[in-house]
C-alpha cells in the first residue's frame, strides 16, 4: 500500500516558462488585434489548450498568419522568421527564454570569430531549429555522444560545442571528454539551463530512495521526456504522466510493493498538474500516505515511516 508520497526538491515551472507565460497573459490584455502564438508557447498541452479557450491563436507557419501581433515563443525562433513577420506587417512580440537567446549570442560571437560550431541537440526539436537558423552555414547539429564521434577531424577549424538547455546533465561529461580527445583545442560552452541540471539532480537525489517515480509533464516537453528517463533508470520504474488521469491503479497492487513514490514535474509543467497528481496518489492510498514537501529533511537511506 502506497505509505509516503515524497516531492523532488525542484520541479515544475523554470523562470523562462513563466516569463513566457506571463508574455502572452500580458500581450492579450492589452493588444487590440489578434493574438498567435508560433508553435507552442511551451511544450505543455494543458498550458496551450489554455490560451486556445481565451482566444489566442496558433500557427506553426509564419505562411498563415495574416495580421495581428505574433508571440515568439520560449523556446525561440530563427532571425529570418522575425524578419519575415515584420515584413508581413506583424507585431512580434518575444517571449524567448533568456538561456536560449544566451546559446544565440555565444554562436554569434564565436562564428564572427571564424569558428564553427558544434551543437548537441534534437534536429526536430523547435529550440534547436532557432539556434542553428542564427548562422546555420556554420553550425553541425549532432543527437547525441555516438554521432559525435562519427564527425570529420576538422584539422583546419576552430571548433565551439554548445548544447541544448535541456540535455542531460549526465552525459556532457561524456561529450567534453570525445570533443577534446578529437578536437584538442575545441571550445567548448555548458549551455544546459540551470532549472533544467536542478531537476535532473533532484531526480538523482529522490529516485534510488522510492519504489516508483511520476514525472508530469507532455510527451512534447524534452525535459520531461528526459527526467522520466532518468527517473526510470535510477529508480527501477518510471513513468511520465501528462495528468492524474493516466495513473494507473494497477502500479500500486499489492504485488508493486510501490509504497514509496517520488513524484517530480518539467520546467513546463503547471503546479495545479502537480497537485492533481498528489490528490490522485492520495485517493489510491485511501487517504493514509503522507505527503513529504521538498523542505522536509529526506532520509540518507531508504525511506521509512
Amino acid at each position: 500500500m502506497l505509505k509516503k508520497i515524497y516531492i523532488a526538491k525542484y520541479h515544475g515551472f523554470c523562470m523562462g516558462v513563466k516569463r513566457a507565460i506571463q508574455i502572452v497573459e500580458d500581450t492579450t490584455k492589452r493588444a487590440e488585434d489578434p493574438v498567435t502564438i508560433l508553435n507552442e508557447i511551451v511544450h505543455n498541452e494543458v498550458v496551450v489548450e489554455k490560451f486556445r479557450k481565451v482566444g489566442v491563436e496558433q500557427a506553426t507557419s509564419i505562411d498563415d498568419i495574416y495580421a495581428g501581433t505574433l508571440i515568439i515563443p520560449a523556446h525561440g525562433v530563427a532571425p529570418d522568421i522575425k524578419e519575415q513577420a515584420r515584413k508581413k506587417g506583424l507585431r512580434v512580440v518575444d517571449a524567448t527564454c533568456p538561456l536560449v537567446s544566451r546559446i544565440y549570442t555565444i554562436i554569434e560571437k564565436i562564428v564572427n570569430k571564424g569558428y564553427h560550431v558544434i551543437h548537441i541537440g534534437d534536429p526536430n526539436h523547435d529550440e534547436t531549429r532557432g539556434i542553428v537558423g542564427h548562422a546555420s552555414k556554420h553550425i553541425t547539429v549532432v543527437a547525441n555522444k555516438e554521432e559525435l564521434q562519427e564527425l570529420p577531424e576538422w584539422k583546419d577549424r576552430k571548433l565551439g560545442l554548445t548544447v541544448q538547455t535541456t540535455a542531460h546533465i549526465g552525459e556532457l561529461e561524456d561529450i567534453e571528454k570525445i570533443a577534446k580527445q578529437k578536437w584538442p583545442g575545441i571550445e567548448i560552452y555548458n549551455t544546459i539551463c540551470n532549472a533544467t541540471s536542478e531537476r535532473q539532480l533532484a531526480v538523482l537525489e529522490l529516485a534510488p530512495k522510492v519504489d516508483l517515480m511520476l514525472v508530469v509533464g507532455s510527451s512534447t516537453s524534452a525535459n520531461s521526456k528526459r527526467l522520466a528517463r532518468i527517473a526510470a533508470s535510477s529508480c527501477g520504474k518510471g513513468f511520465l504522466i501528462n495528468s492524474a488521469h493516466d495513473i494507473k491503479t494497477e502500479w500500486f497492487g499489492e504485488d508493486t510493493k510501490a509504497e514509496y513514490v517520488g513524484l517530480s514535474a518539467g520546467a513546463s509543467t503547471p503546479d495545479f498538474l502537480v497537485e492533481s497528481v498528489i490528490k490522485r496518489l492520495l485517493e489510491i492510498s485511501g487517504g493514509k500516505a503522507e505527503v513529504i514537501r521538498p523542505s522536509e529533511e529526506l532520509a540518507s537511506n531508504k525511506m521509512s515511516e
